[in-house]
């Protein structure tokens, strides 16, 4: 029998998680049963959905009192009785804040981790990072060369994958970040044609500096007042990606909307959200250009590691404070 430790959600949080809102326990684990697998879980992803499942009626499910923690990780098969998976496998899937995971072996997806690093699969090919990325700049911005193209929230890992597959596009890469490191990096590292620090800069100031021709694709991790900025200068037939609104997680019940909406009619552009789970046909030809990019030195993302299933409840919280650069993965 195998001990699992696991984070499970105390009490809901009320703005801003703390971390008296989590519980951290041990426990057994039961035999493996038929068609279930157990995994040894070897990186979670930190992403920004998961604050919304810890309300009572969470956008992307609800997680109950004294419930495992929701969050999508990879890992190693250690024990199988599911067709499909044998021990040695490496699978990526809901494997939950925890040490070890013990599920069904249908929600889990064999991963080839001979090309790659585990993480990776959780990073510019992760479902909620590379792919959201992919899907939100090709399917809904449709960015093509020559646009200019804004990311906010572009030091995170959506927002550097979004920022490199818009360059490896052709297009002009703007990033909007919090802090001179983030800039620094974005600029320097990134490549990025310009960057925006929104904590000490005059955003719409700098914008019209950087893109005088207006915004041709906002990707916006953001949401709040930073969209109405933008707004305001998108070019004609400009297409407005909601991929996220992090801002905004901390108070579902009060979301604040943009007010200048109506510049999308000025200017016969659009507006579209989306989660990437409604594009699974497009997973395997996005996986395939991300890992050509990748072999190019096109797209890459640095990690931010966190050592330990007992940092998860902090590593949440750094998450939507900003102590961060790319990828944030908790290593159980």
């Amino acid at each position: 029998m195998t001990a699992n430790r696991r984070v499970f959600l105390k009490q809901r949080p009320n703005g801003m998680p703390t971390t008296a809102d989590f519980g951290i326990e041990d426990q057994p684990l039961p035999e493996v049963g038929k068609d279930q697998v157990l995994i040894r879980v070897a990186a979670i992803s930190m992403d920004a959905f998961i604050r919304t499942t810890l309300d009572g009626d969470g956008i992307h499910g609800t997680a109950p009192i004294g419930g495992t923690v929701m969050a999508l990780g990879v890992g190693e098969v250690l024990t199988s009785r599911f067709a499909g998976l044998a021990p040695g496998d490496w699978v990526t899937g809901p494997t939950l804040a925890q040490t070890h995971s013990l599920m069904p072996g249908q929600i889990f997806q064999k991963i080839d981790v001979s090309r790659v690093q585990p993480s990776t699969y959780v990073g510019v090919l992760g479902m909620t990072t590379g792919l959201t990325a992919h899907v939100g700049m090709i399917q809904i911005g449709k960015v093509r060369a020559g646009d200019t193209v804004v990311v906010s929230g572009a030091a995170g890992a959506v927002g550097i994958v979004a920022c490199q597959i818009a360059k490896a596009k052709g297009a002009r890469a703007i990033g909007i970040a919090g802090g001179p490191q983030k800039v620094a990096y974005l600029r320097n590292e990134i490549g990025l044609d310009g960057a925006v620090d929104y904590k000490n800069a005059d955003v719409g100031a700098q914008l019209d500096v950087l893109a005088p021709n207006g915004i041709n694709v906002y990707f916006d991790n953001v949401g709040g007042e930073l969209l109405d900025t933008v707004l305001h200068r998108i070019a004609p037939e400009a297409r407005v990606v909601i991929c996220g609104a992090i801002s905004q997680y901390q108070h579902l019940d009060d979301v604040r909307g943009p007010k200048l909406y109506l510049r999308l009619a000025e200017r016969n552009a659009t507006m579209g959200g989306f989660t990437v789970d409604h594009y699974p046909q497009t997973f395997a030809a996005a996986s395939a250009e991300l890992v050509g990019w990748m072999a190019q030195g096109k797209v890459r993302l640095p990690e931010h590691v966190i050592n330990g299933i007992d940092g998860f409840p902090q590593a949440l919280i750094t998450l939507f404070t900003g102590g961060h650069t790319g990828k944030l993965l908790v290593k159980p």
